[in-house]
Order: structure tokens, then sequence, then C-alpha cells
């Protein structure tokens, strides 16, 4: 069951949150609250949810890449960590 909680001093346009009940396996939540403590837990839950939606959107996205242009070849994997060492410097 979600319900949508009025978040104080939002803009309008981000002024909703969801509150949800989720079950996690204690040892996950044990080690959450040593990172962030009990007032940072829904924040690391929210980036994390956020973090895999955004890792699951990738994926689809090289699959539909892989079908309509075939796969990476070896020349494309060195171009692109050049590519990417560059940007690191």
């Amino acid at each position: 069951m979600s319900k949508a909680v009025p978040k104080r001093g939002a803009p309008a346009s981000k002024a909703s949150t969801i509150k949800r009940s989720i079950t996690i396996e204690a040892s996950v939540d044990e080690r959450a609250h040593e990172l962030v403590g009990e007032r940072g837990f829904s924040a690391l839950v929210n980036q994390a949810l956020a973090n895999e939606v955004q890792r699951r959107r990738t994926q689809e996205l090289l699959r539909e890449l892989d079908s309509e242009y075939g796969p990476l070849t070896e020349e494309d994997l060195r171009e692109g960590r050049l590519a990417w060492q560059r940007l690191s410097e």
C-alpha cells in the first residue's frame, strides 16, 4: 500500500513522495543504518531504487541498440575505453 505524502517546502512539481512499507534482510538494514543512520535511511533507499531503475533502463537501451546495430566490436570497446580515459584525466 502506498500513500502520497506532501513534502514540506518542496516546489509544486516535486511536492509529493510516496510512503511504502518494505521488507528487507536484517543484515542489509544493519549495514545501511551503520552508513547513514536513522534519518538518512529513506534517502539511501530512494537513491538505490533510482540507481536500479536507471541501470535497468540502460540495459534495455543497450539490448535495443545491439538488436538494431549488432554487438560492439573489440575496436569499439577499445575506442570507448580510450575516450573514457581522456574524460577521466
